[in-house]
């Protein structure tokens, strides 16, 4: 019995990559996958041999035409048959299929019969010889000499990935939903809650995850990649951030839940900076400079709303007004990533994904190298402070100053974060909004808090 024919299949879509392997192993072929022309010479050199190269047309790193050159320029593989893949098919079949001496051509987005056509054509023709004539590498014309109309172009590939995507999308939620609504009586199928009963029965866990990943390859802009991604409840943020460290990872990680989103730059395994969208107040730029005694509350809010609706920063737009020092800036900054860190460490779900991406201007700027290890470190002490100083803490009592304990105190013996919090007590306002008025972060306030409690400094108001 002949053994399965070998097929590397190579498309920067995860997508694409899942549908066509699963399709080849179907009908009896051997798929190996590759997530651009790069990984698939890699392949190819490493071994064993295949039978054919399914290769998309447009990708990074190694486009379709740069592999076909690289392939011809091996006399060990030259010969190796390929069929291209592309959302212009009918285009490439004629210049790019001569110059690089490829089988055949299939045009984007394809079914499961003329897929398997293309591929039992494609290795009919070579295990007959009927191949058309193979360049060597050395001799295919450079990509500058091609055509600039003839050769899809990056923006070209993110509009066409996007399409691709959407038509992909389409054609899931069709194959889940319509054999499903079909199957229905004509009475039933005019009943909304029947209908609507039929849709959450043919949505199952893997139909959604199917459809998880075309979305994603919808979502990502050009030139993003994502390495990995998945669940904070299985995988926590702690195990995710020191395996980017330990690997010297760059890129772009991506951490949500119902109510937040941060991303984290990050080069060669440091934290460079972190950005903050539905956080708390207290994680804004400007209270850390409050909490620093370096400005003003009016001076923050009147530079605040001259800002507004621009694009300028508001760390760079005070250091160019020589209001604040560069040093401070950082320091500000370097406080703000590690908070916005020590809070993440606490969330008991979310999502994350790392993805290969350009660094932002705000991280360039900033460039931090926070190292990863000392932040979860001081996270995870925070956390068990945190438990102890909530379980003897309750929020919404008011607390007031004894004035007696206050007097004992020596003229400078309070630090400045201890000023803060004693003089956001007024005697009417609970421990909640006591954090919030002080100016300085919820940890530090309630640990403040926690010490002047323990101390008969402050105690709760007498009902």
């Amino acid at each position: 019995m002949a053994s399965a024919a070998r097929v590397l299949v190579i498309d920067d879509s995860p997508t694409i990559l899942k549908v066509v392997s699963a399709i080849l192993a179907r009908h009896g072929y051997e798929p190996t996958s590759a997530r651009d022309g790069l990984a698939g010479i890699e392949l190819i050199k490493k071994g064993p041999k295949f039978d054919l190269v399914l290769l998309d047309f447009v990708m990074p790193r190694m486009n379709g035409y740069q592999f076909c050159r690289e392939l011809r320029s091996n006399p060990a593989h030259r010969t190796l048959p390929v069929v291209l893949m592309s959302a212009k098919g009918d285009k490439i079949r004629g210049t790019f299929v001569q110059q690089t001496g490829a089988v055949d051509a299939i045009t984007k987005p394809f079914d499961a019969r003329a897929l398997v056509a293309v591929v039992e054509g494609a290795l009919a023709k070579t295990a007959e010889g009927r191949q058309r004539p193979i360049p060597e590498g050395e001799k295919m014309p450079e990509e500058d000499a091609i055509p600039v109309e003839s050769m899809p172009r990056p923006s070209i590939q993110a509009r066409n990935a996007k399409q691709r995507a959407g038509v992909e999308f389409a054609q899931q939620v069709a194959t889940a939903l319509v054999p499903s609504i079909l199957a229905l009586s004509p009475e039933d199928r005019a009943s909304e809650a029947s209908v609507m009963a039929a849709v959450a029965r043919a949505m199952t866990q893997d139909v959604l995850a199917s459809l998880a990943l075309t979305l994603k390859d919808f979502e990502l802009a050009e030139g993003v990649r994502e390495a990995m991604s998945g669940d904070l409840a299985a995988v926590p943020l702690a195990e995710i951030l020191q395996v980017l460290g330990m690997q010297r990872q760059t890129g772009v990680l991506h951490v949500t839940n119902n109510r937040t989103a941060i991303t984290i730059s990050m080069r060669q395994g440091y934290i460079d900076f972190v950005q903050s969208r539905g956080a708390s107040d207290e994680y804004r730029l400007g209270r850390y400079f409050l909490e620093k005694g370096v400005l003003s509350r009016e001076q923050l809010d009147g530079l605040l709303s001259e800002l507004r609706g621009t694009k300028k920063l508001l760390g760079e737009e005070l250091v160019n007004r020589e209001l604040v020092s560069r040093e401070v800036l950082v320091e500000a900054l370097q406080k703000q990533t590690s908070e916005l860190i020590y809070d993440m460490l606490r969330w008991p779900y979310g999502r994350f994904s790392f993805t290969k991406e350009a660094f932002r201007p705000e991280a360039d700027m900033a460039k931090l190298g926070l190292g990863v290890s000392a932040l979860v470190l001081e996270g995870f002490r925070r956390v068990d402070e945190w438990r102890l100083m909530e379980g003897t803490i309750n929020f919404d009592q008011v607390l007031v100053v004894d004035n007696i304990a206050l007097e004992s105190l020596a003229p400078g013996q309070l630090s400045r974060t201890e000023q803060l919090v004693l003089d956001a007590v007024n005697g009417q306002r609970t421990v909640s909004e006591i954090v919030k008025e002080s100016t300085v972060g919820s940890f530090d306030a309630v640990k403040v808090i926690y010490q002047f409690m323990q101390s008969r400094l402050l105690r709760p108001r007498a009902t």
